[in-house]
């Protein structure tokens, strides 16, 4: 099961984002065309991590998580995680329409999947930013943002500064 072209660009802009605070120097250019097939040409000088990475992310299959449902424990697959949440001591994935027990820490997810869009928005939640479907600023800071599902989810003020850069910068796409 390959990655659809939307969520490939979202991901590399994130990627390009992260670069642009490491001060390594990586253009995007996007060209919407009207007939033929989605393309990703990826011109480089030296093959480097990031180009791998990019490359890596245009070709490999979808990751899965082991999780616990209502029928016993199954995979999930990462794209289709909305947003993790730690309450009483567990973590639970959210989907568009179900709920499962994960087997790791909001930290362990930060840590492993940041680069896949799991950027932390509380101290007891971690958002996939590329299933946000718009957000809109709270007072006090924070914000609150609209999920593909259309549930809505507060983003706290301590994290909502670097989610709006991601948001703004890194996860621009054309309609």
């Amino acid at each position: 099961m390959q990655l659809d072209i939307k969520t490939v660009v979202k991901k590399i802009a994130f990627d390009i984002l992260i670069l642009q605070k490491e001060r390594v120097s990586v253009k995007l250019k996007l060209e919407k065309i009207k007939n033929g097939d989605d393309e990703i040409v990826i011109r480089y000088k030296k093959m480097n991590p990031t180009i791998e990475e990019i490359v890596n992310l245009t070709s490999r299959q979808k990751e899965k998580l082991l999780a616990k449902g209502e029928k016993g424990n199954t995979f999930l697959w990462l794209d289709d995680i909305l947003y993790c949440e730690r309450v009483d001591g567990l973590v639970f994935a959210y989907t568009k329409n179900k709920v499962y027990q994960i087997f790791h820490s909001l930290r362990d997810l930060e840590a492993r999947y940041y680069r896949l869009g799991y950027v932390r928005c509380s101290k007891s939640m971690i958002v996939n930013i590329y299933k946000i479907h718009y957000f809109n600023s709270e007072p006090y800071g924070r914000i609150r943002a609209t999920m593909e599902n259309k549930e809505e989810i507060i983003i706290s003020r301590k994290y909502a500064n670097r989610i709006r850069t991601i948001l703004q910068e890194g996860g621009q796409d054309e309609e």
